[in-house]
């Protein structure tokens, strides 16, 4: 009978939880968030611009245009193709 008594009576509902106030984030954490994001599209769009470049240039030089480019201009693009491909090649592992 001692068992019994010392139980709590339940009030048949769900216990409804109590909310936990989130803190306000520090400022240096504000800042860090938003340097973060700003580096991440930043790099985003470099990375899209790379291989915009790698297309570009590939395009130009195995679509047949090698013979309208001087000897600087084609030197260039290879450069670009190459380091854009290991670029890539690299960042794939």
């Amino acid at each position: 009978a001692g068992a019994a008594g010392s139980r709590r009576k339940s009030s048949g509902g769900p216990k409804k939880k109590k909310k936990k106030q989130q803190p306000e984030p520090w400022p240096e954490e504000i800042s860090l968030n938003q340097y973060a994001l700003v580096r991440t599209y930043l790099l985003k769009s470099i990375t899209g611009i790379g291989y915009l470049a790698f297309t570009w240039s590939t395009v130009v030089l195995l679509g047949g245009f090698v013979t309208a480019l001087g000897k600087k201009d084609f030197w260039s693009l290879t450069f670009i193709s190459m380091m854009q491909a290991a670029g890539s090649v690299i960042s794939s592992y």
